[in-house]
């Protein structure tokens, strides 16, 4: 919801340019706008390509953080499960290294679905090292009495290594994968777009049904791009079900 608020402030934002525009036109001499034609039809032309490139690299870079959140997720989920595994053929000493495992996948849970409306909390190094210094003190205390027990082990640490990994890199790539400052330029940008297109154009309800419908055209590709750089919230929100599957599973 908050990043539809967003993409309807910024469709009036831009609207408001091409009003703009309109009224630049009603207030200045005809003369005056028949000599800028020229120099507005250059700002327009390279306005477009610009946005035009802008808003595509972004979309694209946007749907490239949800595509990597959602493979890191499986991945996530297909070396908990070999861990679990790993863990229930060492024998019954392993038990609590599950229930180490449980916890650190409630925690993940927390912190990537938990939030109502609010962005995902991030893990900081601190809370990766303690993870897995968890483990490691579990591992520690081990004593494999045979080859295969041995093997399990080494298996196992290498695996919760690889999740306490995994679960970072998933909290880092989040952070700030667009700055404000680029939104923001993209949203002039198309103002000043917009501006021109009043300037030079036919003032009626169509050509106003139709700069409108521009706007929202633009409004709703930033829309997608925020909905995207955030794969936990929003309308096309990465799923909690195959996690909270493993949860009631251990």
């Amino acid at each position: 919801m908050i990043f539809a608020k967003r993409a309807v402030l910024i469709g009036c934002i831009i609207f408001a340019g091409c009003l703009f525009g309109m009224l630049l036109q009603r207030l200045l001499p005809m003369q005056h706008l028949a000599d800028a034609k020229t120099a507005i039809t250059t700002i327009q032309s390279l306005m477009t390509l610009l946005l035009a490139l802008v808003l595509g690299l972004l979309i694209g870079t946007s749907y490239g953080v949800y595509s990597q959140q959602q493979s890191e997720a499986q991945t996530l989920g297909s070396q908990i499960l070999q861990l679990d595994l790993t863990l229930e053929h060492y024998g019954p000493d392993a038990d609590r290294g599950r229930e180490l495992l449980k916890q650190e996948l409630i925690a993940t849970r927390e912190r990537f679905w938990g939030g109502d409306g609010e962005a995902p909390a991030r893990l900081s190094y601190g809370d990766s090292r303690a993870e897995l210094r968890d483990f490691y003190a579990f591992f520690a205390k081990l004593k494999p009495a045979t080859d295969e027990q041995r093997r399990l082990l080494d298996a196992a640490r290498q695996l919760s290594a690889s999740i306490v990994q995994t679960h970072y890199l998933m909290s880092t790539q989040l952070r700030n994968p667009f700055p404000k400052t680029l939104l923001i330029s993209v949203v002039c940008w198309a103002t000043l777009l917009f501006t021109c297109v009043g300037a030079t154009s036919t003032i009626n309800a169509l050509s106003i049904i139709y700069e409108a419908l521009g706007a929202a055209s633009v409004a709703s590709a930033i829309y997608l791009i925020l909905e995207f750089s955030q794969p936990y919230l929003g309308l096309y929100r990465i799923p909690s079900d195959s996690v909270d599957q493993v949860i009631a599973t251990l």
